[in-house]
């Protein structure tokens, strides 16, 4: 079922020199990378696309580790890692959640912007889903069968998101949170589980003042939410180290995470209002 020996001959094809582009190609379908480019679309672009894809992945990330944690496949022998890479041996190996993750996300991305019938939508997600997917297997962290399986239920999810949510976001985080209480219990409390609980819990709150959020008038306004926005989330991310021992205040921290990227508009609106009273002034 994992295709060990189609595995060994994907690692084999890949030499040592191209280690360095095959990390950043797997980087594409990480946490810290997809939860950024989200972000950075909802403050550019249309926010309730976004939200719904944020949502989606939320969901994603409590239905996963709830799988991997009940199959407790283990990953392939540490002497297959084509480069040892901090965290990459922590956890199970099936279904991959790299390839699942990429699947939900740019494959998310592709439905919640209506772009199914852009071919090169699709190709252009699709070869980002097989890339990542191979790099996990050239890298040694998982067998072929673990990405196969992983980026097919990521696809599945998506649909069977895109139906229960009709395109509203507050809907896929309340999904998110039913999928995540679970998640903690059958994780046993691990981080990612309690990350998936709080993002949930915070995405729902914020998501209920989405209608309410100023439009994006320009690109100055862009630039400035980028900003505004990337050090609230370093801030948070800083404090992390020291909430980290305490669970329910990392689910909240994380609650705050979510909750303020998707209200940082409404911030950096009242900001400018509050800067053109003053130049009145």
């Amino acid at each position: 079922m994992r295709l060990k020996e189609g595995s060994t001959l994907i690692r084999e094809a890949v030499t040592a020199e191209y280690v360095d582009l095959v990390v950043f190609v797997t980087e594409l379908g990480g946490t810290t990378a997809l939860m950024l480019l989200l972000a950075v679309l909802f403050w550019w672009s249309n926010r309730r696309q976004s939200a719904l894809v944020i949502s989606y992945a939320i969901a994603g990330l409590a239905l996963l580790l709830s799988l991997k944690t009940l199959f407790a496949l283990p990953r392939p022998p540490a002497d297959a890692m084509l480069v040892a890479l901090e965290g990459e041996r922590e956890g199970y190996g099936f279904p991959s959640g790299h390839a699942f993750a990429a699947a939900v996300v740019y494959g998310g991305l592709v439905s919640a912007y209506d772009r199914t019938r852009d071919a090169r939508a699709l190709l252009a997600a699709g070869t980002l889903v097989v890339l990542i997917s191979l790099s996990r297997v050239v890298l040694g962290v998982h067998y072929l069968g673990d990405v196969i399986v992983g980026a097919i239920l990521g696809v599945a999810f998506v649909v069977v998101m895109d139906r229960l949510t009709g395109g509203d976001p507050t809907i896929g985080f309340a999904i998110a949170l039913v999928l995540s209480v679970p998640a903690v219990v059958i994780a046993g409390g691990a981080t990612d589980s309690l990350l998936g609980l709080g993002s949930s819990i915070g995405g729902l709150l914020g998501s209920r003042r989405l209608p309410a959020l100023p439009a994006l008038r320009s690109r100055l306004e862009g630039v400035a939410l980028v900003v505004v926005g990337g050090g609230f989330v370093a801030t948070v991310q800083t404090a992390e180290s020291a909430v980290e021992a305490v669970e329910p205040l990392l689910v909240g921290l994380y609650a705050i995470l979510v909750a303020g990227i998707l209200l940082v508009p409404a911030a950096v609106g009242r900001l400018e209002v509050d800067v053109l009273e003053s130049t009145d002034r």
